[in-house]
């Protein structure tokens, strides 16, 4: 039996590249990471019911995101705890998970932690968002799409179907949105 041959170092060093600038007309396409962003807007004419304060709503961003779907879970569900007239109220409808994005209330003289649970799709989102604000009785609070902030009070009408909790895609830079059916 033969021993396996060792070939020596190359002698030629490789290339310093670190003073070259990585931005993504450099980094060759398949190496950069799709990233799945998504955008929450807020309806701030929904009907808030009875345990979100419309005052409140109103200071809250006009959406969430683009960012990934953990994240802005984790801002909206928070943009609920704040805005409600009992923060327990909301912190009690939720579970712990595991390994989520975590949210706060403070109520009854202390601030409670809770994880939410690891979320990856974009579905699971408007899920969780819809059976949250079925639970809280307001209506078409979060929508996929911009929302047109009128100055008139009162609920925006769309059907369940269409603008609210659908699905929205947006590019890894956040510029561009897909809407997906």
């Amino acid at each position: 039996m033969t021993p396996l041959a060792i070939s020596p170092p190359s002698s030629t060093p490789e290339p310093d590249m670190s003073s070259i600038p990585q931005d993504a007309a450099t980094i060759p396409h398949s190496a950069t990471a799709q990233v799945l962003t998504v955008c929450i807007y807020i309806n701030k004419q929904a009907n808030t019911g009875p345990n979100l304060d419309r005052k409140k709503i109103q200071q809250l961003p006009d959406h969430f995101g683009p960012d990934r779907p953990s994240v802005v879970l984790q801002q909206a569900v928070q943009g609920c705890i704040d805005s409600a007239f009992q923060q327990k109220t909301v912190f009690t409808l939720l579970t712990q998970g595991y390994g989520g994005e975590k949210i706060s209330a403070t109520f009854d003289g202390k601030q409670h932690l809770l994880s939410l649970p690891v979320v990856n799709s974009i579905d699971y989102v408007l899920r969780f968002l819809k059976k949250l604000c079925r639970s809280l009785h307001c209506e078409n609070l979060f929508s996929d799409q911009p929302i047109s902030q009128r100055s008139a009070p009162g609920p925006v009408e769309h059907s369940r179907e269409g603008r609210f909790f659908g699905r929205q895609v947006c590019d890894p830079l956040g510029k561009k949105s897909l809407l997906l059916i």
